[in-house]
């Protein structure tokens, strides 16, 4: 454990599953369980490698993603973007820089935010709820329900609990095991070169990455049409009240 700053696939699974035990929030009147949320959440965390304030608005300046940034047409809204996808496109800025993404939806997370559109989406409102005023807080009882140990500082030899921000760590970890280098477009990451800043050589790298980029077995269940059931044994998962 010690100077691991990424999340194993076995923990991502672990942290889908508990999202079935996550406590509703005091004045919860979201239209679906906050859990819910929190696994489209950890499917988008491990797929695009998002910042926190993106996902949800914790800060005054954050721009989370909203209805009208998603989009299921095949074509990207990126006149740019040659490449056709069956899912849909995700579009999000990063925090720290502003950046503009277009990403297409893979499979699995179509069919996640699918599961947490409401019947009459209003174009402004936030794709996301229940992050809360201190969403890594939530991630770290999360993780307790998970039973996830916290990990050490190499440094301090001290223990520190999981933030948010390392499902981003996870997120590179496993896209350059699965496609080399291809984390650094997927973060969007700055990076010297020419020829590798020129669009025709890095969307197509980062488009072939998301649509191919193998999942945590949990996130599985929902596209066999398990949402509640472990898609290995079939256990019921009730959501907490």
């Amino acid at each position: 454990m010690a100077g691991r700053h990424y999340l194993t696939k076995a923990e991502v699974n672990a942290l889908y599953f508990a999202t079935h035990y996550m406590r509703r929030p005091r004045g919860w009147v979201g239209p679906f369980p906050v859990g819910r949320y929190w696994r489209s959440a950890l499917v988008v965390f491990f797929n695009y490698g998002v910042d926190t304030g993106t996902v949800w608005k914790s800060a005054p300046f954050h721009e989370p993603i909203l209805w009208r940034h998603i989009s299921w047409n095949r074509q990207s809204p990126d006149r740019e973007a040659k490449e056709l996808s069956h899912w849909g496109w995700l579009f999000y800025r990063r925090v720290k820089t502003g950046k503009a993404f277009y990403r297409p939806m893979n499979r699995v997370v179509h069919t996640h935010i699918k599961a947490i559109m409401p019947s009459d989406p209003r174009p402004d409102s936030a794709v996301f709820l229940g992050g809360g005023a201190r969403p890594n807080s939530r991630f770290q009882e999360l993780c307790a329900l998970a039973g996830i140990m916290p990990r050490a500082n190499v440094e301090t030899g001290q223990d520190e609990p999981w933030e948010l921000k390392d499902l981003r760590k996870t997120c590179a970890t496993y896209y350059d095991e699965h496609v080399p280098e291809s984390s650094v477009e997927i973060l969007g990451h700055s990076v010297g070169g020419i020829t590798y800043r020129h669009y025709a050589h890095r969307a197509p790298l980062a488009f072939r990455a998301i649509m191919t980029l193998p999942q945590p077995t949990a996130f599985s269940a929902l596209v066999r049409g398990y949402d509640g059931e472990c898609p290995c044994c079939r256990r019921r998962f009730a959501d907490a009240g």
